[in-house]
Protein backbone atom coordinates (compact mmCIF):
# COMPACT_ATOMS: atom_id res chain seq x y z
CA UNK A 1 0.00 0.00 0.00
CA UNK A 2 1.45 3.36 -1.05
CA UNK A 3 1.80 6.10 1.55
CA UNK A 4 2.23 9.87 1.29
CA UNK A 5 4.39 12.13 3.42
CA UNK A 6 2.45 15.23 4.46
CA UNK A 7 4.32 18.48 5.10
CA UNK A 8 2.92 21.71 6.53
CA UNK A 9 3.41 24.98 4.67
CA UNK A 10 6.85 25.36 6.31
CA UNK A 11 7.91 22.00 4.81
CA UNK A 12 7.92 20.31 8.23
CA UNK A 13 6.69 16.67 8.25
CA UNK A 14 3.40 16.30 10.09
CA UNK A 15 1.97 12.97 9.02
CA UNK A 16 2.02 9.94 6.78
CA UNK A 17 -1.27 9.06 5.11
CA UNK A 18 -2.59 6.50 2.65
CA UNK A 19 -2.06 7.86 -0.86
CA UNK A 20 -5.83 7.99 -1.49
CA UNK A 21 -6.42 10.25 1.54
CA UNK A 22 -3.53 12.51 0.56
CA UNK A 23 -4.92 12.80 -2.96
CA UNK A 24 -8.31 13.82 -1.56
CA UNK A 25 -6.64 16.64 0.40
CA UNK A 26 -4.89 17.79 -2.78
CA UNK A 27 -8.02 17.45 -4.94
CA UNK A 28 -10.03 19.62 -2.51
CA UNK A 29 -7.45 22.37 -2.98
CA UNK A 30 -5.92 22.14 0.50
CA UNK A 31 -2.45 21.02 -0.60
CA UNK A 32 -0.03 20.83 -3.49
CA UNK A 33 1.76 17.76 -4.76
CA UNK A 34 5.54 18.16 -4.46
CA UNK A 35 6.57 14.68 -5.63
CA UNK A 36 4.51 12.07 -7.48
CA UNK A 37 4.86 8.32 -7.74
CA UNK A 38 5.26 6.91 -11.27
CA UNK A 39 1.79 5.37 -10.96
CA UNK A 40 -1.53 7.12 -11.52
CA UNK A 41 -5.07 6.52 -10.34
CA UNK A 42 -6.86 4.62 -13.08
CA UNK A 43 -10.25 6.08 -13.89
CA UNK A 44 -12.84 5.10 -16.45
CA UNK A 45 -11.49 7.72 -18.85
CA UNK A 46 -8.75 10.36 -18.78
CA UNK A 47 -7.60 12.47 -17.10
CA UNK A 48 -5.62 10.09 -14.92
CA UNK A 49 -4.54 11.58 -11.63
CA UNK A 50 -1.07 11.26 -10.08
CA UNK A 51 -0.45 9.34 -6.87
CA UNK A 52 1.28 11.79 -4.52
CA UNK A 53 4.44 10.75 -2.70
CA UNK A 54 4.80 14.10 -0.88
CA UNK A 55 2.20 16.82 -0.44
CA UNK A 56 2.47 20.21 1.26
CA UNK A 57 -0.58 21.69 2.95
CA UNK A 58 -1.34 25.38 2.48
CA UNK A 59 -2.32 26.06 6.07
CA UNK A 60 0.15 26.10 8.92
CA UNK A 61 -2.01 24.29 11.43
CA UNK A 62 -0.58 23.47 14.83
CA UNK A 63 0.03 19.90 15.85
CA UNK A 64 1.49 18.93 19.16
CA UNK A 65 4.53 17.23 17.64
CA UNK A 66 5.69 15.96 21.00
CA UNK A 67 2.42 14.15 21.67
CA UNK A 68 3.28 10.53 20.92
CA UNK A 69 0.63 8.33 22.50
CA UNK A 70 1.75 6.03 25.27
CA UNK A 71 0.75 2.63 23.89
CA UNK A 72 2.20 -0.85 24.07
CA UNK A 73 3.00 -0.79 20.36
CA UNK A 74 4.77 2.57 20.59
CA UNK A 75 6.89 1.36 23.50
CA UNK A 76 7.81 -1.75 21.49
CA UNK A 77 8.71 0.46 18.50
CA UNK A 78 10.78 2.80 20.67
CA UNK A 79 12.74 -0.17 22.05
CA UNK A 80 13.07 -1.85 18.60
CA UNK A 81 10.97 -4.85 19.69
CA UNK A 82 13.83 -6.01 21.92
CA UNK A 83 14.11 -6.75 25.61
CA UNK A 84 16.05 -3.83 27.14
CA UNK A 85 17.61 -6.14 29.73
CA UNK A 86 18.87 -9.16 27.74
CA UNK A 87 18.53 -8.00 24.12
CA UNK A 88 16.22 -10.82 23.01
CA UNK A 89 14.28 -9.83 19.91
CA UNK A 90 10.54 -10.28 19.85
CA UNK A 91 10.09 -9.48 16.16
CA UNK A 92 9.54 -13.12 15.24
CA UNK A 93 7.28 -13.84 18.21
CA UNK A 94 5.67 -10.82 19.86
CA UNK A 95 4.05 -13.08 22.45
CA UNK A 96 7.48 -13.24 24.08
CA UNK A 97 7.37 -9.48 24.71
CA UNK A 98 5.84 -7.80 27.73
CA UNK A 99 5.98 -4.37 29.29
CA UNK A 100 7.98 -3.85 32.45
CA UNK A 101 7.74 -1.04 34.97
CA UNK A 102 11.31 0.05 35.76
CA UNK A 103 10.02 1.16 39.16
CA UNK A 104 7.46 -1.56 39.93
CA UNK A 105 3.82 -0.63 40.44
CA UNK A 106 4.02 -2.24 43.87
CA UNK A 107 6.61 0.39 44.78
CA UNK A 108 4.77 3.38 43.32
CA UNK A 109 5.80 3.12 39.66
CA UNK A 110 3.46 4.83 37.19
CA UNK A 111 2.50 4.16 33.58
CA UNK A 112 4.83 6.77 32.06
CA UNK A 113 7.24 6.82 29.13
CA UNK A 114 10.22 7.02 31.47
CA UNK A 115 9.02 4.04 33.54
CA UNK A 116 7.88 1.51 30.89
CA UNK A 117 10.20 -0.64 28.80
CA UNK A 118 9.99 -3.62 26.47
CA UNK A 119 10.92 -6.81 28.27
CA UNK A 120 10.89 -10.51 27.42
CA UNK A 121 8.69 -12.81 29.50
CA UNK A 122 11.70 -14.51 31.08
CA UNK A 123 13.31 -11.26 32.31
CA UNK A 124 9.96 -9.86 33.45
CA UNK A 125 9.17 -12.89 35.61
CA UNK A 126 12.74 -12.96 36.94
CA UNK A 127 12.58 -9.25 37.85
CA UNK A 128 9.11 -9.55 39.36
CA UNK A 129 8.54 -6.53 41.64
CA UNK A 130 12.23 -5.88 42.32
CA UNK A 131 13.85 -2.54 41.64
CA UNK A 132 16.77 -2.60 39.22
CA UNK A 133 19.46 -2.23 41.90
CA UNK A 134 17.88 -5.16 43.79
CA UNK A 135 17.81 -7.23 40.60
CA UNK A 136 21.37 -6.24 39.68
CA UNK A 137 20.69 -4.64 36.30
CA UNK A 138 21.42 -1.13 35.01
CA UNK A 139 18.67 1.43 34.45
CA UNK A 140 17.81 1.46 30.70
CA UNK A 141 16.84 5.17 31.06
CA UNK A 142 13.70 5.06 28.90
CA UNK A 143 12.52 8.37 27.41
CA UNK A 144 9.52 9.68 25.58
CA UNK A 145 10.29 9.35 21.86
CA UNK A 146 10.22 12.31 19.52
CA UNK A 147 7.43 12.45 16.97
CA UNK A 148 9.85 12.18 14.02
CA UNK A 149 11.58 9.15 15.53
CA UNK A 150 8.24 7.36 15.69
CA UNK A 151 7.44 8.37 12.10
CA UNK A 152 10.75 6.90 10.94
CA UNK A 153 10.17 3.68 12.89
CA UNK A 154 6.66 3.35 11.46
CA UNK A 155 7.96 3.55 7.91
CA UNK A 156 11.15 1.55 8.26
CA UNK A 157 14.36 2.63 6.55
CA UNK A 158 14.04 -0.08 3.86
CA UNK A 159 10.53 0.98 2.86
CA UNK A 160 11.09 4.73 2.90
CA UNK A 161 11.02 6.42 -0.50
CA UNK A 162 14.28 8.26 -1.25
CA UNK A 163 12.44 11.53 -1.85
CA UNK A 164 11.22 11.57 1.79
CA UNK A 165 14.68 11.44 3.36
CA UNK A 166 15.57 15.15 3.01
CA UNK A 167 12.42 16.04 4.98
CA UNK A 168 12.77 13.39 7.68
CA UNK A 169 16.53 13.46 8.21
CA UNK A 170 17.39 17.12 7.60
Amino acid sequence: MKRTLVLNNAYFPISILPVERAFAIYYKGNAEILVEYDEVFKTVKPPYYPKPSIIRTFSNFFLNYQNVKLTRTNIYKRDNYMCVYCGESGLSNRKKLTLDHVIPRAKGGKDLWNNLVTCCSRCNSEKSDLELHEWGKEDPKPRKPHFLMMLNKSIGAKNMPEEWKPYLFA
